[in-house]
């Protein structure tokens, strides 16, 4: 059974909660949520090119929507738009580099020049550095909510983008930022490889492996061999999880409910195994190559069987919910692209442009409110179980991500 041969009334429901919560009296409002009430099939789909042109441009609003030059975390159709989000603010600067290498290559040509790009990256990482705590981590949650409780898991995604921009400009002030924030990830790691204080809900959690990853780039940047062994005993103490049936890592959920039922977000799941996949190249580690390959293929055969993915899946890679995660497909199309080129697998592959072709299917490409156009829904229906509601600034950055991948391979 496909998703579209799943009945309407068997999806995620369009509840009048959802409905008042949405404000779909609103005209722009309801158009998407009409249109997402429809079976993805019928959804009309542009090439790669229009659907993240669109991406990028709303990307970019969410900049332009902030006073301080971070990205807005995400839009709400019952609040509208948010504040400024560190986390996501770090990993969209290399993203927009990217994107800035690829306009002068001629592969991306949307409405932004390549100096505009990297003068909006420019623009990102000010802001980061304004907020960068004394103790070198950065704060969790949006800045409109928390500017001074840390969060490991957000520090490590802003060193990805303080590491990229320091390769970028060569200006050290960027590699002493990520450093100290890494220095301070080393002192809060406990000593089976696994972070708890102030991690999220406090709780241990594997996908940390997009925590690690990012300190093992780092150290390999300026040959430091206590970030190296901090990466490496992380994905030790990941692996030991592993499921060795099913290849299912277990304690990727958010909660402790979720670690408890051994269900997690596809969300988190494509987290775990990305991380993994970054710390396996710099380490040159084939266990870890063979363990997430494992694991990526077990998301994949559930791809396979359903022709969609849920958007939370149990230690069998056994469907957990009635709608899809649209950040977690464009991240998994990144996760097997990757694993295609390690070992050239021509399923993953296709696995990652049926991915692809998912996110694009729930991509809202009609709206006439610039805050609702080509930006990706957290879900779809977007009234489902991740971010229900909610357009998620970094569904729109990994599917950019994704699209770019894409592209590269497709010149190869």
């Amino acid at each position: 059974m496909t998703y579209d041969d799943v009945p309407l009334w068997h999806r995620a429901r369009l509840t009048p909660k959802n409905l008042w919560r949405y404000k779909a009296w609103q005209k722009d409002h309801r158009g998407v949520i009409v249109s997402h009430r429809s079976r993805p099939s019928e959804r009309p789909v542009k090439d790669d090119n229009s659907h993240m042109n669109a991406a990028v441009d709303w990307l970019l609003r969410c900049q332009d929507a902030s006073s301080d030059g971070g990205f807005i975390g995400r839009y709400r159709l019952d609040q509208g738009w948010s504040t400024s989000y560190p986390e996501t603010t770090g990993y969209i600067v290399p993203t927009l580099l990217a994107l800035a290498d690829a306009e002068g290559a001629g592969v991306y040509r949307g409405g932004v020049t390549a100096d505009d790009l990297r003068t909006r990256a420019a623009r990102a990482m000010e802001f980061l550095l304004s907020i960068q705590l004394s103790s070198g981590a950065f704060p969790a949650g949006e800045i409109g909510t928390n500017k001074d409780k840390p969060s490991p898991f957000n520090s490590a995604q802003i060193i990805n983008g303080l590491h990229q921009f320091y390769l970028h400009t060569e200006d050290d002030n960027y590699l002493t930022a990520a450093i100290r924030a890494a220095d301070w990830l080393l002192e809060v790691q406990d000593d089976d490889g696994a972070w708890r204080k102030w991690f999220y809900h406090s709780i241990p959690a594997t996908y940390c492996s997009h925590l690690s990853c990012w300190i093992a780039e780092l150290g390999a940047l300026v040959n430091n061999e206590q970030y190296l062994a901090s990466a490496r005993a992380n994905a030790q103490w990941i692996l030991a999880l592993q499921d060795a049936e099913t290849g299912f890592f277990d304690r990727c959920g958010f909660t402790e409910e979720e670690q408890r039922l051994r269900i997690a977000d596809l969300h988190t799941i494509a987290y775990n195994q990305a991380g993994l996949i970054r710390i396996a190249r710099v380490l040159n580690d084939q266990e870890i190559f063979a363990a997430v390959n494992k694991a990526a293929l077990g998301v994949l055969g559930t791809l396979d069987r359903l022709s969609w993915i849920p958007g939370v899946l149990d230690h069998a890679w056994r469907s957990k919910a009635n709608s899809t995660c649209l950040t977690g497909c464009a991240q998994m199309a990144l996760v097997w692209m990757d694993l295609y080129e390690k070992f050239g697998d021509e399923q993953c592959l296709l696995g990652a442009r049926k991915a692809i072709d998912i996110v694009k299917r729930g991509q809202l490409m009609d709206s006439e409110n610039p805050a609702l156009h080509g930006a990706i829904p957290g879900s779809d229906p977007l009234w489902g179980w991740y971010n229900d509601g909610i357009m998620p600034n970094w569904a729109a950055k990994f599917f950019i991500d994704a699209i770019l991948q894409l592209k590269r391979l497709q010149q190869s």
